[in-house]
């Protein structure tokens, strides 16, 4: 059901005028044509939809249908300011691939992998298994519209392999950026062969008004181990949705951590399955709706075999005229036995006008399971507040203390140290008053 068939349509049509002028392999020409269909049957989500009820994509479908329409300039900007939102890479990265609205950008990357990873664009041969399989992907579920989008105007992306029993040697950093009136469809896929490991980081920014439509996809063979770390740092005119897809096999284990920091309207995914027997994941986010920015995150895990566990930790902070959505989804299914999992939502409301929705929600139908979830949306505690004042502390010092110290347990959670750094640093351009929080304790 769309929000507005006309829009729906105009996205669809121009789409559909773009998608031959595109480059791309013969082979996914088909693959485009099915995902326009896909796309035009199903249309923008509508807030009437229930887990689209805050977030509407009116304003994103026009621009999006503006910025994509034949004409706009494709040509990648020759700077990489605009891809990287300004700020620096942080250091120690094992590679680095930017991309400027959906187009990678080869001469300010450093695209040289580590030992046990292989790299493939779209338009190599080698990796066409791992695209099909992606794009294919987005056909088997009833609610992926906006990766169908993503599938019909693909241009440009990467696939990545880390070998069978390899370790990545330093994080392997994806930045997706964009200009001003740009409109980027970025796809990223991630395999991990048994036993190996890697970190994967993902920035999402740019500059001006633009738009991104962003999908992730990740497959975690038998025993192997992901630390996964997004970063949303859009300018505040920027309109940013992002679905990340996570496969664990038997015995594999991911770490994951989502952080909203900027943009305009902002609207996150993340579906993990944890398919094998012993599976696990661990998953902490925070976000930040200041000024009027909407942040909506969404997060599904679904237990499908037995012995899998989940642990959850997401905090939110709003203040100004703000708006953060998040709705965390834990469903065990039959047969997923001694599953154990855990969902904590956390949220500050710094102002009156501030607004917080939150829904945690467990299904189960399966026995012998341990699960637990809850919710708590309040605002600073005046009795803290008064301790520190009594302490000689200042009132704004005091709230800044607070909510410093808020942030801080997630952000210490994060488990590369230079990027502890660049987030706080992001998080100091954004809210001044939180200009420590990756400081130590």
């Amino acid at each position: 059901m769309s929000a507005k068939p006309d829009l729906a349509s105009g996205l669809a049509a121009a789409a559909a005028a773009g998608a031959p002028l595109r480059p791309g392999p013969e082979w996914l020409q088909p693959l485009r044509a099915a995902a326009l269909r896909r796309f035009q049957q199903a249309g923008i989500p509508s807030p009437r939809l229930e887990d689209w009820r805050y977030t509407d994509l009116r304003e994103y479908a026009e621009r999006s249908l503006r910025l994509s329409s034949p004409g706009q300039p494709e040509t990648p900007s020759p700077s990489p300011a605009p891809a990287t939102g300004g700020q620096p890479v942080p250091a120690a990265m094992g590679m680095v691939a930017v991309f400027d609205a959906g187009t990678l950008l080869p001469a300010v990357s450093r695209l040289t992998p580590p030992d046990g990873v292989t790299l493939h664009r779209l338009d190599g041969a080698q990796g066409r298994s791992a695209w099909e399989a992606s794009l294919e992907g987005d056909g088997r579920e009833s609610d992926n519209a906006l990766a169908s989008l993503n599938a019909a105007m693909l241009t440009d992306g990467l696939a990545i392999e880390v070998a069978a029993g390899k370790t990545a040697a330093g994080p392997l950093f994806i930045i997706h950026g964009s200009g001003p009136e740009r409109m980027a469809h970025n796809r990223l896929v991630l395999r991990l062969r048994p036993g190996s490991s890697c970190t994967l980081i993902e920035q999402q920014t740019g500059t001006g008004a633009s738009a991104a439509n962003s999908v992730t996809d990740i497959i975690c063979e038998r025993d192997s181990r992901l630390t996964y770390i997004r970063l949303q740092d859009g300018a505040d005119a920027a309109f940013h949705v992002a679905m990340q897809r996570i496969s664990l096999q038997a015995g594999a284990e991911a770490s994951l951590f989502g952080i909203d920091l900027g943009g305009q309207l902002t609207r996150n995914d993340l579906r993990v399955s944890l398919d094998g027997p012993g599976a696990s994941t661990d998953i902490h986010g925070l976000f930040f709706a200041d000024g009027r920015r909407h942040v909506d995150n969404q997060t599904r895990v679904d237990h499908r075999a037995v012995r899998t566990r989940c642990s959850e930790h997401f905090r939110g902070i709003a203040d100004g005229a703000g708006r953060g959505i998040f709705n965390g989804k834990i469903l065990v299914h039959r047969g997923a036995d001694k599953a154990d999992a855990v969902l904590r939502n956390e949220n500050l409301l710094l102002s009156r006008q501030a607004e917080i929705d939150t829904k945690p929600e467990l299904e189960i139908y399966a026995d012998d399971v341990k699960c637990a979830h809850g919710a708590t949306t309040g605002r600073l505690d005046p009795a803290s507040i008064f301790y520190l004042r009594s302490r000689g502390i200042g009132a704004e010092d005091a709230r800044r203390m607070l909510i410093a110290a808020f942030a801080r347990e997630i952000i210490r959670q994060l488990p590369v140290d230079s990027l502890v750094d660049h987030v706080a640093g992001l998080l100091a351009s954004r809210l001044p008053d939180l200009a420590d929080v990756g400081t130590a304790p």
